[in-house]
């Protein structure tokens, strides 16, 4: 594509938030891409002194309304990724501006992350990899010693039943797990058994998180929650850190009533509660759910479409904000 989407139109400025892989974004190739250097990121001051120029902007974290007010020129926001509360999606509404989101491209690698650290948590892979590099060899080897949990049996708890929480779940029965479920809109899958909320929390010897943060799951998973979870039980979460209450987490693993957690997300990203790292049965992951080739690859192009459609006048796909 060279030039513009309309013919004789001037070329679009799109604004990239953070260093991504560009090579997605060759829909727009004749198009003004502003981003900043691979890991890195523009800063709240140089968003706000560049968003005036911009047509689009690619959405890989935090947008405030002052900012987004500022881009009098804007004709979307496309956020990288499924979830989008890191946007101000009401000030993007009153200004008229769509917030698309990316709901199927994220879905499988979130997935296999959530199954890799139920993995890595039942059979204590992270806390074994941790004592090799500090530990003399005869303190590790031995029958009996450094005992995990199969997966094959247990029950896997879903919270949230969307398109990640089902795509585990399909993944988790071929492991052999049962699956049971509770979302405010309903469990639809028949490998899924739906259950209540405390009927989740009492039966899941794994839970695992699948539901958007909102003002009704910020904080779901407080100190009388996870009081609730089966003894023994073990909680992983790719979906959003504020849905936990970390310091109520770390008492609940301190205390022994939970076995261990597998940790993507966290309420104050990047940083990671110390409690929490000096645990030895949490495996700790830096936010890296949709980080791979693949999915960054599918995520950039999901975003260029959108754009695309924007730029034509046409309406993007999945527009979370209801503007036309």
């Amino acid at each position: 594509m060279t030039g513009a989407f309309l013919k004789g139109a001037p070329m679009a400025t799109i604004l990239v938030t953070h260093g991504i892989p560009a090579e997605g974004f060759s829909l727009l190739s004749g198009e003004k891409i502003v981003i900043p250097k691979p890991l890195m990121q523009f800063s709240q001051d140089e968003l706000a002194a560049l968003i005036p120029a911009a047509d689009a902007v690619v959405a890989c974290g935090v947008l405030p309304g002052e900012i987004i007010r500022r881009g009098t020129k804007l004709r979307i926001i496309a956020g990288y990724g499924a979830g989008y509360d890191g946007v101000d999606v009401r000030a993007a509404a009153e200004c008229g501006i769509p917030v698309t989101n990316l709901p199927d491209t994220v879905t499988d690698s979130t997935a296999e992350l959530a199954i890799g650290l139920m993995l890595a948590v039942s059979r204590r892979i992270g806390e074994n990899s941790l004592r090799a590099r500090a530990e003399a060899p005869e303190n590790l080897f031995g029958m009996g010693r450094n005992m995990g949990r199969s997966l094959r049996g247990q029950t896997l708890g879903l919270l949230g039943c969307g398109r990640i929480g089902k795509r585990t779940a399909e993944i988790a029965v071929a492991l052999g797990m049962r699956c049971i479920g509770y979302s405010r809109h309903g469990v639809n899958h028949p490998q899924v058994e739906s259950v209540t909320l405390p009927e989740l929390l009492a039966q899941s010897d794994v839970l695992s998180l699948h539901c958007p943060l909102t003002q009704e799951t910020r904080r779901l998973l407080d100190c009388s929650a996870l009081a609730r979870m089966k003894q023994g039980s073990i909680l992983i979460n790719t979906a959003r850190g504020a849905i936990v209450d970390c310091d109520a987490l770390a008492d609940a693993l301190e205390s022994g009533h939970l076995r261990g957690a597998g940790l993507d997300v966290y309420p104050d990203e990047p940083h990671i509660p110390p409690r929490l790292i000096a645990l030895p049965q949490v495996v700790l992951t830096p936010h890296i759910g949709t980080n791979t080739q693949e999915t960054r690859l599918r995520m950039a192009e999901g975003c260029a479409r959108q754009i695309a459609d924007a730029l034509a006048g046409k309406r993007p796909a999945n527009v979370v904000n209801g503007i036309e």
